[in-house]
């Protein structure tokens, strides 16, 4: 179980020093960002992107580990979560 005492390790995606790496990627996509960000802020761009997608992929080991353990989350509790959720930031 995550303790708040604990160091979330999902925190830490993303800060390390940068590594030069060589990717695919379909052109569409490429150009797409490019006329977003602008060329100097596309390595950035990918790499808050990739830090995103595993953030999302810990929070999610974070759930199945809760259900294992303790069951599955009760629909009234999801209900009010998501109640919660858009109250907070509108959606």
């Amino acid at each position: 179980m995550l303790m708040l005492a604990e160091r979330d390790p999902a925190a830490d995606v993303g800060t390390g020093h940068a590594v030069k790496v060589s990717v695919s990627l379909p052109q569409d996509l490429v150009e797409e960002v490019r006329s977003r960000v602008g060329p100097r802020e596309f390595s950035a761009y990918v790499a808050e992107a990739v830090a995103h997608k595993l953030r999302m992929q810990m929070l999610g080991e974070i759930v199945d580990d809760h259900v294992a353990r303790n069951g599955p989350i009760p629909e009234d509790v999801k209900q009010r979560v998501e109640e919660e959720w858009r109250a907070a930031f509108g959606e």
